[in-house]
């Protein structure tokens, strides 16, 4: 084999391997976002055990950030990590004031000027806050009739537990057989929140 020869093999060989990672990439990026081998799929016989399992601990979860949430907002926020909030909104009950929306939030951020002024929040009550979201195998709470509290993110969605907390809310709404399925007047189950539009239980999910 000629000097020359061996070294366009070479090159072409390096080529064809910087191609096959790169495609590797591009393949496990696609797979992650629309729910491939990082996530998994869950049937509605087991988000409803999950909660069975978990229900005191949600229920201390709610108790809690009813607690420290100011009385005069809405708040949204889910844990990507001990480090890291995936997103945070702060709705205002005046609709005069301007609505927060972030993402990819440093948590020590929620003790500086910027958002102290709007939570009121110490490290011990974000701290405490996250303990139980773990506690409770977690990711997220979200203000509102009902309360949302995020499960696990699957695909472009993710599932919630919705947990009433009056007696007087329509349930009915909350039982579509796509977005939502109540389980009892308590809790209904819901895949949602995606970013592209109304997302909804799998077929295989709801036999």
């Amino acid at each position: 084999m000629s000097p020359v020869f061996k070294y366009i093999l070479i090159g072409f060989t390096s080529i064809a391997g910087l191609l096959m990672i790169y495609f590797l990439y591009i393949f496990i990026s696609i797979a992650s976002v629309f729910g491939g081998i990082f996530e998994r799929d869950y049937s509605i016989d087991e988000l409803k055990t999950e909660y069975n399992h978990k229900e005191k601990e949600i229920d201390d979860l709610i108790k809690y950030f009813n607690q420290i949430k100011p009385k005069d907002k809405n708040v949204a926020i889910e844990f990507k990590n001990d480090k890291i909030l995936e997103r945070l909104v702060i709705v205002p009950s005046d609709t005069t004031k301007n609505t927060y929306q972030g993402w990819d939030i440093n948590v020590k951020n929620l003790y500086q000027q910027e958002f102290k002024k709007e939570l009121h929040w110490d490290e011990d009550q974000v701290d405490e806050l996250k303990n139980r979201l773990d506690e409770a195998n977690c990711i997220s709470i979200e203000d509102g009739e009902p309360i949302k509290i995020g499960f696990k993110r699957y695909g472009m969605g993710m599932y919630f537990f919705n947990v009433f907390q009056k007696e007087e809310t329509d349930r009915t709404l909350f039982n579509d057989g796509c977005t939502y399925i109540l389980v009892n007047d308590k809790m209904a189950l819901e895949y949602g929140g995606g970013a592209i539009g109304r997302q909804c239980f799998s077929k295989q999910n709801l036999k």
